[in-house]
């Protein structure tokens, strides 16, 4: 990058978690000039993560907002594929599917809608069944599905750090001027990024993707609170005995069991709205552990290697939002996907791309565009 476009780039990505990369990935490849601005290290927050769930809403009900999470969880695949060969870097990506058990009558007669609903709604191969058994009883004894379970082949699993590393690399590969450690302190409504070092930057465009903490930056020009985070915690367990890296994802009742490509398994999560410290765990996650080892045996004699939290971004009506930001000249936004932000990323990263270009990309809710959520 020029010293010229480094003072001034086409585009600025303040975040440098998986939506700011994808964003800085995305600009590089059209060949604009892209600056990169993380408070921490790239990866950090909620990004730095271990569970990386890929996993489609149920598919009756259907709207924008589950067809654009459906879009982007059928393409990510081959985006993942293009960005391993271009870093020569695994990001951990497995097309795993998923199993749930049922507890009740009256779930299996949900559950068969939903077998209707996917078969209406989903591309094919993708579909929801239900199953009455499965084929490992030390992954999910009967006794914990009465009533059998609900299955899809659309989930997916893929390792949040090793995403963000490929992501990195390609940044790097790209010309990308990255600079860690750059907080940004205020934006001004004519779109001035104030760094906390005194610094102050006025690019092309800016993307606001910096998580839960894209909120702050930007509430004091609205009326509503724009968004919140909400904490996680999970854990990283390594069975004595090997599972198998194929596994689908087990969900119960907000207990997640992920086996990744390490061999360690990801237990979670939490989804705590009040909290004192982002970082910290407690007996909350111990409790999700022991929920999890009694989901799936196999991970009875479990070590623990590691205990971690973060916080999601949820903005206020939970659809995400993409788009310039009301009152905010040449600033968008790019953040508030909680549980489904890693899978959407990428197509977040191409919507928000999209309006900073003028366009209006018929693959984007209207209920996502901040011009229809914040109010001045």
């Amino acid at each position: 990058m020029s010293p010229s476009s480094a003072a001034s780039p086409d585009i600025a990505v303040i975040g440098g978690g998986i939506v700011g990369l994808w964003t800085a990935y995305r600009a590089a490849q059209q060949g604009l000039s892209v600056a990169l601005l993380e408070k921490r290290t790239l990866g950090a927050g909620a990004s730095g993560g271990v569970m990386g769930a890929l996993m489609p809403h149920q598919p009756t009900g259907w709207n924008e907002k589950k067809q654009f999470q459906l879009d982007a969880l059928v393409s990510l695949e081959g985006e993942i594929a293009e960005l391993e060969a271009f870093t020569s870097l695994s990001a951990g990506y497995r097309r795993c599917g998923r199993v749930m058990p049922i507890h009740h009558a009256e779930k299996r007669r949900q559950s068969i809608q939903w077998v209707e609903a996917s078969e209406e709604n989903w591309p094919e191969p993708f579909r929801w069944r239900v199953i009455d058994h499965t084929p490992d009883a030390s992954f999910l004894p009967p006794a914990e599905m009465p009533f059998g379970a609900n299955t899809d082949n659309l989930s997916a699993r893929i390792d949040p750090r090793s995403l963000s590393a490929a992501l990195a690399a390609g940044l790097r590969q790209l010309s990308v001027n990255i600079r860690e450690n750059a907080a940004i302190s205020s934006i001004s409504a004519d779109g001035t990024l104030h760094l906390e070092n005194g610094e102050t930057l006025l690019p092309g465009h800016s993307v606001l993707a910096a998580g839960w903490e894209s909120f702050s930056l930007i509430g004091r020009h609205f009326a509503a609170p724009v968004g919140s985070g909400v904490k996680g915690q999970a854990a990283l367990l390594r069975p004595a005995e090997p599972l198998d890296r194929a596994s689908p994802i087990l969900y119960d009742n907000g207990t997640y069991v992920i086996v990744h490509e390490t061999g360690d398994v990801a237990i979670g999560s939490t989804t705590e709205n009040d909290f004192a410290d982002p970082s910290s765990t407690d007996d909350t996650l111990d409790a999700v552990i022991a929920s999890a080892r009694a989901l799936c045996p196999a991970l009875e004699n479990a070590q623990i290697v590691e205990k971690w939290a973060g916080v999601r971004p949820k903005a206020a009506g939970r659809e995400p939002l993409v788009g310039p930001i009301p009152g905010i000249q040449n600033v968008s936004i790019a953040t508030g996907g909680f549980k489904i932000g890693v899978a959407i990323a990428h197509r977040m990263a191409d919507a928000a791309l999209a309006r900073v270009a003028g366009e209006k990309p018929d693959f984007l809710p209207d209920v996502f565009l901040p011009e229809n959520r914040l109010r001045i």
